[in-house]
């Protein structure tokens, strides 16, 4: 649903689907506290170096992630919805500033300060919370799961993959739970 630009510059490649573009950047301001809490939760209970770890890389990963989207993606939509209502010199010139955003600019560019915090810290996340869940003799399956989450770290395509792998570690470690408590006198 992540509107990816191609070959193009970005306000060409962005210009027709800049509402999608803002919704999924808006949206995600939204979802990544339900992300957070959602792997707060995986890790509910445990106590490891390798938990404590994870949950801290999380807070990095959300304050920089959220900073990520706000720049990159919701300010180049606005500039995108605001070059769609000009003509020539001053859409090409808007357009130069949309390039410059996503594709230069060190602070959030394709390639940046806070891309790659953001990247680094969710890979952190996803590889201590997987030796958090081994350490704590979750199934092979949850571990493995967890790990591929990794695959969030890249934020487009694959993305996708990461979050639902994601979701896969949180089900089996809710059923764990759930076994567990179950089989425990009461």
């Amino acid at each position: 649903f992540h509107p990816n630009p191609g070959e193009g510059t970005p306000y060409e490649e962005i210009k027709d689907v800049v509402d999608r573009w803002l919704l999924v950047h808006v949206g995600q301001l939204i979802l990544t506290p339900l992300l957070f809490l959602a792997v707060w939760r995986l890790l509910d209970g445990l106590s490891s170096a390798a938990a404590t770890v994870s949950r801290v890389a999380l807070v990095v990963w959300t304050v920089f992630f959220s900073a990520y989207d706000s720049i990159q993606g919701v300010a180049t939509g606005v500039l995108v919805r605001h070059a769609n209502g000009l003509a020539g010199e001053e859409r090409d010139g808007v357009a130069g500033a949309i390039e410059f955003l996503v594709e230069d600019s060190q602070l959030a560019g394709g390639v940046s300060a806070v891309w790659v915090v953001a990247a680094a810290s969710w890979a952190i996340v996803a590889i201590a919370a997987a030796v958090a869940l081994h350490k704590a003799g979750a199934g092979k399956v949850t571990v493995a799961a967890a790990l591929v989450s990794v695959v969030f770290a890249v934020h487009v395509a694959p993305a996708a993959i990461g979050l639902a792998a994601l979701v896969v570690a949180g089900v089996l470690r809710e059923r764990q739970r759930t076994k567990s408590a179950l089989a425990a006198p009461a």
